[in-house]
């Protein structure tokens, strides 16, 4: 019943304006007014919502503007008929709205496919390549490798399936979390825990800068998921960085993550839009990946009631994760 509450508030203060310039407004204009707030909760909520702030409309429009006011006596016919018009005209905006919404989840569905099957043609092909060279060398009978050598195959064919487990797990998350199939178990987490748990499974040259506040509380969510967003943040980070810094404090009831790298910085205009689905920024042309790291650690916040914030300042790039102190999702 929360989400009545703006456009009952945008309701009175429409009714509040109406009344105070009454005089200079005809019925038509007040009557106008008062579908602003139907057309408000028919594109943001559902029917159901639209139907009650529209009687809600309604009813304030006849009290209030319709005569004899003050009444909700209806004697001429003709305004039952605007009051048809106005209830009408909410349900078919809500109605619009929610065929919309599903033509643009079905949007995203089929280029989620596209992009499936141009990764497994393309973003997969780099490490496969790889893989298969390296193979092909080790079973190769007249090559003599050292062992040095055999070392920096086995090396290669690591890295190249690691590479290819990385894309298809984003692959598979974000086909989980559109169809609403991604569930979470909750659990009492330390995100100091989970921040060390994934900066070990990633493939950093260099160290990260660390700064955390040591008397920050658990967090409750699910730790696996939690671990594979910093794991997707810190991965970013390290892959188009050249110096990465960590910081984990708390602000009022969220604990805050921030991962900041400089390096190949994208511009700002585009950074506040990384964290969306498919991404690809001008800074990271000819790199490998699709874009849905980000984007994964973004839903997996939203999952536990966070969020996941990006932005560049020109010099560094970062990536805010903010998750709720436990008992406050």
């Amino acid at each position: 019943m929360y989400s009545l509450i703006p456009p009952l508030v945008l309701l009175i203060v429409l009714g509040f304006i109406s009344k105070l310039f009454s005089e200079e407004l005809e019925l038509l204009n007040i009557g106008m007014i008062h579908l602003i707030p139907i057309l408000y909760a028919a594109m943001k909520l559902g029917r159901r919502e639209t139907f009650i702030i529209s009687v809600a409309s309604v009813l304030s429009f006849n009290f209030f503007f319709i005569p004899p006011t003050f009444t909700f006596t209806v004697h001429d016919l003709r305004y039952i008929f605007s009051f048809s018009i106005m209830i009408g005209v909410g349900q078919i905006v809500a109605w619009l709205s929610e065929r919309a919404a599903v033509a643009k989840e079905l949007e995203t569905s089929e280029r989620l496919q596209e992009t499936l099957l141009g990764s497994l043609s393309h973003e997969l092909r780099t490490p496969l390549t790889a893989i298969m060279g390296a193979s092909s060398g080790l079973l190769t009978e007249g090559l003599d490798l050292n062992i040095e050598q055999k070392k920096e195959l086995y090396h290669t064919i690591d890295s190249g399936a690691r590479k290819m487990q990385r894309l298809i797990d984003n692959l598979l998350d974000t086909a989980r979390l559109q169809s609403g199939m991604l569930k979470f178990k909750l659990q009492e987490c330390d995100i100091r825990e989970l921040l060390g748990s994934a900066l070990s499974k990633t493939e950093h040259t260099f160290p990260a800068t660390l700064t955390i506040n040591d008397k920050i509380p658990s967090i409750q969510g699910d730790a696996v998921l939690i671990e594979q967003a910093l794991f997707n943040l810190l991965e970013n980070a390290f892959k188009y960085g050249d110096a990465v810094n960590v910081t984990i404090d708390q602000d009022l009831n969220k604990i805050v993550t921030r991962i900041c790298n400089t390096g190949s910085i994208p511009p700002e205009h585009e950074a506040s839009m990384a964290w969306k689905a498919f991404s690809r920024l001008s800074n990271v042309r000819g790199q490998e990946g699709v874009g849905l790291g980000l984007y994964v650690a973004y839903r997996i916040a939203q999952m536990h009631g966070g969020s996941v914030e990006t932005m560049s300042d020109g010099i560094q790039f970062c990536a805010t994760m903010r998750l709720p102190l436990k008992g406050e999702r």
